[in-house]
């Protein structure tokens, strides 16, 4: 419980630590390293009785921002269709066997924008809660609710964030313990027992406090918003694809070439990679850099240089391999009448 809190953030300042986003070695090395420092803070809190009040509502305030941080930036990164994005042109045409669990979750989700818009919102508004202390209650309950689905999601899909939506889980379940009375008293009907709110924390510094407040609540923004306003990027799909991202239906190739007749199609990945399929659907990625302005696809590891250009109607792949000047005819594969990319909607089976 206690390791959590010193999980550096905002990350967009120790870019290294985004790592703990997932079931990284540095994510276990994390927590592993924390979880004796938090045993010993609670030993400690038990032994100064004077003080205990002050470091359970410095406990409880520390986990409910840190929570309202990971549910807003989960949140916004489905609304703005960061994290569930359209699926690659590669994984479009892999067969749907071929496919691992935690793909094929994030590629159906990532063909949704209005359930990405939905479950971003329902992240965003409990986060919003867990800010004011007022609706702390309410914020914990509706975060346990979305946390406890996107925790059993992570189990069943075997999506590499299991141990920090764990982690998550067990923060809300720590923060709804504050409120077991009147849980127990809201669903029973019985009499609320009075009990003292943790609300001590600063108090009696209330300019101090907001001071403070103010400053994560502003860090928050800057680690959660800023990268999307540099990029002036609000929906990922909608960014703008070049001639040389997507995919291409190999029409002529040369016989013996690392592009040949056995290459069926080429997919230019968005990260930088060039996949190669062949006429078994068999997939063979090499990394890349490319000018979308002259068309040049660097191939890092295989010192070849591709050049990407538009004829009439397909286009023309040229490069040097082996002292040789090879080439190679292309169709472009238009991904937005694939049936995956059409957001439809039917009433009935009938009109399917």
């Amino acid at each position: 419980m206690f390791a959590i809190i010193a999980i550096p953030f905002p990350f967009l300042f120790f870019p290294k630590f985004k790592y703990t986003h997932s079931d990284t070695i540095l994510l276990y090395q994390v927590v592993g390293g924390l979880l004796p420092v938090g045993f010993l803070f609670g030993f400690l809190s038990l032994k100064m009785k004077s003080k205990q009040e002050f470091l359970l509502d410095a406990l409880y305030v520390s986990l409910s921002l840190i929570l309202a941080f990971y549910l807003l930036q989960y949140g916004f990164d489905k609304v703005f269709k960061s994290q569930f994005y359209f699926p690659e042109s590669n994984t479009l045409h892999t067969p749907l066997g071929h496919l691992s669990k935690d793909i094929l979750f994030w590629s159906a989700m990532g063909s949704s924008y209005w359930y990405n818009l939905f479950m971003g919102t329902i992240e965003i508004i409990p986060a919003l809660f867990l800010l004011h202390n007022k609706t702390r209650m309410l914020g914990a309950f509706v975060a346990f609710a979305v946390l406890l689905n996107v925790w059993m999601i992570n189990m069943s899909f075997d999506i590499t964030v299991k141990v920090l939506s764990t982690l998550l889980v067990l923060i809300t379940i720590y923060l709804l313990s504050f409120y077991w009375r009147k849980l127990i008293s809201f669903f029973t009907e019985n009499e609320i027992i009075e009990t003292r709110e943790r609300t001590l924390f600063l108090n009696s510094k209330p300019i101090l406090k907001r001071a403070v407040k103010g400053t994560i609540i502003g860090l928050f923004c800057i680690e959660i918003l800023l990268p999307f306003l540099q990029e002036g990027e609000f929906n990922r799909d909608t960014r703008r694809i070049s001639d040389i991202t997507g995919s291409f239906t190999v029409i002529d190739a040369p016989s013996d070439a690392i592009i040949n007749n056995n290459t069926k199609r080429i997919h230019f990945h968005n990260k930088g990679w060039l996949i190669l399929e062949d006429q078994n659907q068999e997939f063979e990625d090499y990394k890349t850099r490319s000018s979308s302005a002259c068309g040049r696809i660097e191939m890092l590891n295989e010192n070849i240089t591709l050049s990407l250009s538009k004829t009439n109607q397909n286009y023309l792949l040229s490069w040097e391999e082996n002292g040789i000047s090879l080439t190679c005819q292309l169709q472009k594969i238009d991904l937005s009448k694939m049936k995956l990319s059409k957001d439809e909607f039917h009433w009935t089976v009938e009109s399917l």
